[in-house]
């Protein structure tokens, strides 16, 4: 790993794999990581509790796995003072992005809008969305959300966490990402999780190819999918992620691309670290 340098595309603010590290830039260091893409991490009172250990009997025998399900749900726009005090010890290493929800009451939308303005004008490079935890409406509030961003500057860059339809939410699909894209050509889109599954990895490959506007990002992905991904859309626009330390450990995710047979060590090079300095416009 020491022989690559690392941009990591898609961190947070805290974590399971923080251990003995005392603070994520500890952390990024232990691994050789120079800069990275952070945004802040889900803090309802479920998931605080669930994170420490310390669930009870009557949270983990509810019957509706719904209702427990939306507990960890957020409401409204969630604080991101920590990922704001990172990037003041080290600026010049930590890119902020703002974790929006765009599924709010009504009478709260133009106080949640203002809120990610104020986020824009203190630095924030992006926006990521999570149709999990914020359970959307598609694609009514990914146009809003990106024609807003739009207004407000042209580099802004979206990142849509990829997920299938459950049950619980309806996702985003490779067709509702493509209708973005045409929608708004010079809106910078990340897929998240692009080769979550191998399924999933060639529909992306496949139908997102042909959009310049569109980047893939690897974290948790299938090693075999991000070959894929390489092969059907080309290297240029793919992007190292760990979702560290909150989903994954990093050295697990840098291996992925390390070992990816058949892949020059100047391609590996632009997915681990120049590939997310040119989209960000900083080489």
């Amino acid at each position: 790993m020491e022989k690559f340098k690392i941009f990591d595309a898609h961190m947070h603010s805290n974590g399971v794999w923080l251990k003995e590290e005392k603070d994520l830039l500890a952390y990024m260091d232990k691994y050789h990581v120079e800069k990275a893409i952070i945004t802040t991490i889900n803090r309802t009172k479920y998931y605080e509790k669930k994170e420490k250990g310390s669930i009870s009997k009557q949270d983990e025998s509810e019957s509706n796995q719904l209702e427990k399900f939306l507990k960890m749900v957020p409401k409204g726009q969630i604080p991101h003072d920590d990922v704001i005090e990172i990037a003041k010890k080290a600026p010049h290493r930590i890119y902020k992005f703002f974790w929006f929800n765009p599924t709010m009451n009504p009478e709260l939308e133009a106080e949640s809008y203002d809120i990610l303005e104020q986020h824009f004008k203190e630095g924030f490079r992006g926006v990521k969305i999570h149709p999990a935890f914020n359970i959307m409406r598609i694609p009514k509030d990914l146009m809003k959300l990106a024609s807003f961003m739009q207004e407000q500057d042209k580099d802004l860059i979206l990142f849509i966490h990829t997920m299938p339809k459950t049950g619980y939410f309806n996702g985003v699909s490779c067709k509702n990402v493509a209708k973005l894209a045409e929608m708004f050509p010079d809106l910078k889109i990340i897929l998240g999780h692009s080769a979550y599954a191998m399924e999933f990895a060639v529909e992306a490959g496949m139908v997102l190819k042909k959009y310049s506007n569109i980047y893939f990002e690897t974290s948790c992905s299938v090693s075999f999918g991000i070959f894929n991904i390489i092969k059907t859309a080309g290297h240029e626009r793919i992007l190292f992620g760990s979702d560290s330390p909150t989903a994954s450990h990093l050295p697990i995710e840098i291996q992925k691309i390390t070992t990816l047979p058949k892949i020059s060590e100047d391609i590996k090079k632009d997915i681990l670290y120049y590939n997310v300095l040119r989209l960000l416009n900083e080489y």
